[in-house]
């Protein structure tokens, strides 16, 4: 069993992406991270394809501050969950890390909310899309093969970026409904119990360990990724050129 970082904090909005960004650069040459992580304030993320515009739609988190992210999906309210990412290098010619990993991350989800009495189940197959409409702007009112369902509500998704040698997931648990997004509720709303962001992380990693076969060793950034880090987040991601762009 190889060892592999494990990073675990609580940033700003801005600098909670430009940190994902920051690890997925490095990983050539740093290797796997595993990463844990929470947010300062209550934080809309746009997926990266959506126009910024359309979160007035959402009247509920009007007033927190707005990031978009570096991948895809539905806008999330960051505020009552887990959030985790994890990069791995992988090689230009390796087409098929990025399915297996989606998969490895939400079926030991499920076995760690087995392990609090809380049953979970992956979506199977892709939702049909009506004709004429639209997607939800909310990515926890989407569905898509691999989603993590509680009682036939979604509590966890995931998204993916390919960049050169490297491969960087994050996803969300929703641990409970949030003030900010009161039409989604969270495990706590959901299941006869219910587990902090700390306890689920900490009966999640070693279902990862076991499955991903590292050994996550507590870590943190080097200088190099704190200071792209910072970098990003103020040149991308804290920037209206970023967020606004579309």
């Amino acid at each position: 069993m190889s060892t592999a970082r494990l990073i675990i904090d609580r940033q700003s909005g801005p600098m909670n992406m430009a940190v994902d960004e920051a690890l997925l650069l490095s990983s050539p040459r740093s290797g796997p991270t595993l990463r844990f992580y929470q947010w300062e304030h209550p934080t809309l993320t746009l997926g990266y394809f959506q126009s910024a515009v359309d979160r007035w739609r959402h009247e509920a988190s009007s007033g927190c501050p707005l990031v978009r992210r570096s991948t895809g999906g539905g806008a999330i309210l960051h505020d009552q969950e887990l959030t985790y990412s994890f990069v791995m290098p992988v090689s230009q010619q390796d087409k098929s890390a990025a399915q297996p990993l989606y998969f490895a991350f939400h079926e030991t989800l499920i076995q760690a909310l087995a392990d609090l009495n809380i049953e979970a189940t992956l979506v199977l197959q892709q939702p049909l899309q009506q004709v004429g409409q639209g997607e939800p702007f909310l990515c926890f009112q989407r569905l898509s093969a691999g989603d993590v369902l509680t009682a036939g509500s979604k509590i966890c998704g995931s998204a993916q970026r390919r960049q050169k040698e490297a491969l960087l997931q994050h996803g969300s648990v929703l641990l409970r409904r949030s003030g900010f997004a009161p039409e989604l509720p969270g495990i706590a709303d959901l299941a006869a119990t219910s587990a902090s962001a700390e306890e689920l992380a900490e009966i999640w990693l070693p279902r990862l360990e076991s499955r991903l076969d590292f050994h996550f060793q507590a870590s943190s950034l080097n200088a190099v990724e704190h200071s792209a880090a910072q970098r990003l987040a103020e040149d991308r991601f804290g920037a209206d050129s970023w967020s606004l762009r579309r």
